[in-house]
């Protein structure tokens, strides 16, 4: 038996796992996890201790029921010391959060998972080797399976260099997706058919908005011409006047 929450809840619920993953691009994942379809697989490439694994988990079961597949390795990479491994703090985060049962764990690489998959896939969630070449082998591996209307999610778009190259180059500079979401540092778009002119006017206009957002998101990390600050003081002036 898996539990509903809402994001309020899952907002909670996330605080005490250990991640890089913020409450805004928590509720994109969330609605595009509520909205996948059941016949397909919600696949995430990068669990490590599973902060976006329950808000893939709660979204889905919160909406149509698609069951999560998570992917990781769960030992190597520069995050984990000598034979340390995420798997044990993982599952123990979705059985504290009663979303086990709406889980696949698979440990294994995205190579190793993908090999004999046969099942469509209605949300790929990538957000394991930040590489270019790694996040482009994760898209070029899955995207086969994607479903009709499948959503695809990158995490640490606009400031990292690889999912961002890939994100750019092969999700928002192909006619082959629209629908395009972002959240922080997550980006998403969505598979599609032949195009309207109206809807692929729609389509560039939303690849030049979140251009337009990266450009500010990049502004204000680096506090470019001090405009963190700038922003910081406007936005506790406002905060200061609606109470």
């Amino acid at each position: 038996m898996t539990t509903e929450l809402t994001p309020t809840h899952v907002d909670e619920l996330v605080r005490g796992v250990d991640g890089w993953f913020g409450g805004r691009e928590g509720r994109l994942l969330y609605r595009l996890a509520a909205s996948a379809d059941p016949a397909g697989a919600i696949v995430e490439i990068g669990s490590w201790q599973g902060r976006s694994t329950i808000w893939l988990a709660a979204g889905a079961c919160a909406g149509r029921g698609a069951r999560v597949v998570a992917i990781d390795p769960h030992r190597g990479t520069s995050l984990r010391t000598g034979d340390e491994s995420t798997e044990a703090a993982l599952r123990a985060n979705l059985d504290s959060a009663g979303l086990a049962g709406a889980v696949e764990v698979v440990v294994a690489t995205s190579e190793e998972a993908v090999d004999g998959w046969t099942r469509p896939v209605s949300l790929l969630w990538i957000d394991g080797d930040h590489s270019y070449e790694g996040a482009l082998r994760d898209l070029d591996l899955w995207e086969p399976h994607l479903a009709d209307g499948a959503a695809v999610a990158f995490h640490d778009t606009f400031v990292w260099r690889g999912p961002e190259r890939v994100f750019r180059e092969r999700i928002a500079g192909s006619r082959d997706y629209t629908g395009f979401e972002w959240a922080e540092t997550t980006s998403a778009a969505r598979r599609c058919g032949r195009l309207s002119w109206r809807e692929d006017v729609a389509r560039r206009t939303a690849v030049a908005r979140r251009a337009a957002y990266g450009i500010r998101l990049r502004a204000y990390d680096g506090n470019m011409l001090g405009y963190a600050r700038l922003r910081d003081v406007l936005t506790n002036r406002r905060s200061e006047t609606l109470k």
